[in-house]
């Protein structure tokens, strides 16, 4: 549900995992310690011949270590760790290994796991006029003429067809959820609709063949400027899904222009309304207005996933219009932004928060609220968002990802509104996709919405 980019399907794994190095927890195998257990034990099998171990601890994604030792050999290469956890405050961190295998190079890989990651202090940012100010823009996007268009002829793709699309051009396997599976025809067809300033908004829609009405889904893309695939998986599950493309440029262009304020170096803090996503947002909730428009829609069963930038934009959509009702929030990016600040600072100085001393006396990171970026960046960080969220929720996170940090996805998690939430850790895996939590999505929203699968 989070793998929607518009290439063919592939098998590899995202950095930083490394296919030469397994960890494994007997006492929680998720990596995820709900109570401090005084000691973390850490078996590392090492998948080429090694001689020895050596290991760092480090907070989550800072590089600069605060202790280290060597581990325990034991045959079949395989190495245990012990790690004193008595004064390690609720947070995540991350075990970085390098094994001496005789080479040049070391083999190196890391584990990360949380220690009650529900108590992870976090900076308060959110401004007080937070609400009135997405409110003022709320209201002046709904001024503006949704004007729905269908843009090309509707085609009919089949059972085999929806395979074969997903693997050339959706970055899916094939059929990989045949339980879900609940239509063997679907139609799709470009559509846009009237975003911020009066421009057009581009994206496939898919939906069962039929009249319906059908549960809806607003798929939402991850990072860049790329084209979008034609959610067909979506609409075999039995849902009217819309992919958007969140940046104004159409679905399905040869060549995408990377448009100014997107990225960090050229984006606009001052005023706060013209950073590049203000308007990203309020094309997000645009889409929630086009299906809850639609008569094959069923009322009250509308749902928003995405990964990375698109599990970002679920849980802000979720928070601006009660209309979405359910949200599967993948790998979401973006979030709590001061500690995302904190992490750049501290890995560009190489040093620790104070001088010559323990990286965990000072692991609240600083607002950042002194600076302009730190002002702005606070009206549009998902972590501020998600106390408005009132709808159930499902989250992952991958434990080792850099570009998701463990800590920044559990900073949306921890201030979501609504206590019907629940994250899944993902243990190794980086920045990915995994097929199982995807199937576990479905059955989630089949039991949200009650639908008979």
């Amino acid at each position: 549900m989070n793998l929607n980019l518009a290439r063919p399907w592939s098998i590899k794994g995202s950095p930083p995992q490394n296919p030469n190095l397994s960890f494994f927890c007997a006492e929680s195998p998720n990596f995820i310690f709900e109570q401090n257990p005084r000691k973390v034990r850490i078996y590392c099998q090492v998948n080429v011949k090694a001689i020895s171990m050596s290991w760092s601890l480090h907070l989550n994604q800072i590089r600069k270590e605060f202790r280290t030792g060597k581990a325990e050999p034991l045959p079949a290469n395989l190495f245990l760790i012990d790690i004193d956890t008595r004064d390690l405050p609720p947070g995540f961190y991350d075990l970085r290994i390098a094994v001496d295998t005789g080479l040049k190079e070391p083999e190196e890989g890391v584990c990360t796991f949380g220690i009650d990651p529900t108590e992870m202090p976090m900076s308060k940012t959110r401004p007080d006029d937070f609400s009135r100010f997405w409110e003022t823009a709320l209201d002046q996007s709904a001024e503006i003429p949704l004007d729905p268009r269908i843009e090309d002829t509707p085609r009919v793709f089949t059972a085999e067809q929806i395979d074969a699309y997903n693997r050339e051009s959706a970055n899916l396997p094939a059929r990989y959820d045949p339980g879900g599976i609940v239509y063997d025809k679907v139609e799709s067809y470009k559509i846009s609709f009237k975003g911020p300033e009066g421009k057009r908004v581009y994206g496939w829609l898919a939906k069962p063949v039929g009249d319906g009405p059908f549960p809806a889904m607003l798929v939402l893309p991850g990072a860049g400027f790329a084209a979008r695939p034609r959610p067909l998986e979506h609409a075999r599950h039995g849902y009217v899904a819309l992919d958007i493309q969140i940046h104004g440029q159409d679905v399905d262009l040869e060549n995408y222009e990377k448009l100014a304020g997107y990225y960090k170096r050229d984006q606009v803090y001052d005023p706060v309304e013209a950073n590049y996503f203000h308007n990203v947002y309020l094309r997000a909730q645009r889409a929630v207005d086009l299906l809850a428009s639609r008569p094959d829609v069923l009322p009250g069963k509308l749902a928003a996933v995405g990964g990375s930038q698109g599990g970002r934009l679920s849980v802000i959509v979720a928070a601006l219009d009660p209309r979405v009702t359910a949200i599967v929030s993948c790998i979401a990016n973006s979030g709590n932004e001061p500690h995302l600040r904190w992490e750049e600072d501290l890995n560009e100085a190489k040093t620790t928060p104070i001088p010559g001393t323990d990286p965990i006396e000072m692991f609240t990171p600083p607002s950042g609220l002194e600076t302009a970026r730190g002002q702005c960046v606070a009206y549009y960080d998902p972590m501020n968002f998600a106390p408005d969220v009132e709808c159930p929720v499902l989250m992952n996170a991958g434990l080792i990802d850099p570009i998701s940090p463990a800590y920044s996805v559990w900073g949306i998690y921890n201030r979501l509104g609504t206590d019907d939430k629940e994250i899944v850790p993902l243990a190794g895996l980086g920045h990915d996709w995994s097929a199982e939590f995807d199937r576990l999505a479905w059955r989630w929203l089949d039991e949200q919405f009650q639908l008979r699968h």
